[in-house]
């Protein structure tokens, strides 16, 4: 077992103490992907309480942890060490789409529209007038987070060609991308931005979704 920190160990960890203090959080953002397909997204530039929830009406702290448009506030910093995009399929309020349906036959839309928004484009981390990362594919920026399922089916029926049991989900797989020994740090009051862009054009899916982005790394704030 390993040894059990003094009381004195202890101090570098208490909350109510003079100067700064870190912690693991991530800065994280949602945006809609339409059906229809865009040329851009952009995030956190809209802090909580304005712009659209890929659920519910404007965004919630469920959707973006942004408390300013583009930057941080005073008394704040943070060092990015690694960028995720989460593509979640199918909204809510698509049934069809979801992964899991019986019924007549369909289309696994919920692995086709992962494929089709994971193929192309690219993303731009904007941090004052320049790029500090410009890569892509999508598939390249896969989440440490995501869903999974492993099933197997068996059906019988009389009219099996117009009946079907479908378990799908498709997600873009692999280590997260890191920015290695090169992390960006950004201070106080800082403009940033990072856009996810499709210069090939529009990459149209099935039904719309919701996208993620989180910036993985250590927040610096003044203690209690």
């Amino acid at each position: 077992m390993s040894q059990m920190p003094s009381l004195q160990e202890l101090q570098k960890f208490v909350v109510n103490r003079e100067g700064w203090e870190v912690i693991k959080q991530g800065l994280f953002d949602t945006a809609i992907y339409p059906a229809a397909g865009t040329t851009q997204l952009n995030f956190f530039a809209q802090p909580i309480g304005q712009g659209t929830s890929p659920f519910t009406g404007a965004k919630t702290a469920s959707d973006t942890n942004m408390n300013l448009a583009g930057q941080l506030p005073a008394m704040q910093g943070f060092l990015v060490e690694a960028i995720e995009v989460l593509f979640l399929p199918a909204t809510p309020t698509v049934a069809a789409g979801m992964p899991a349906a019986f019924g007549a036959q369909l289309a696994a839309t919920s692995v086709n529209d992962a494929y089709i928004f994971r193929r192309s484009g690219n993303v731009n981390f904007l941090v004052g007038s320049k790029p500090y990362l410009q890569d892509g594919p999508m598939m390249n920026f896969p989440a440490s987070s995501d869903f999974q399922i492993n099933a197997a089916l068996s059906d019988v029926t009389t009219a099996g060609a117009n009946l079907q049991s479908r378990i799908a989900y498709g997600k873009a797989v692999g280590r997260t991308y890191s920015l290695g020994g090169a992390p960006i740090y950004l201070t106080a009051n800082q403009n940033f931005n990072l856009s996810l862009n499709w210069p090939e054009g529009l990459q149209a899916i099935t039904n719309p979704a919701a996208v993620k982005v989180t910036l993985q790394g250590l927040l610096y704030r003044r203690s209690q």
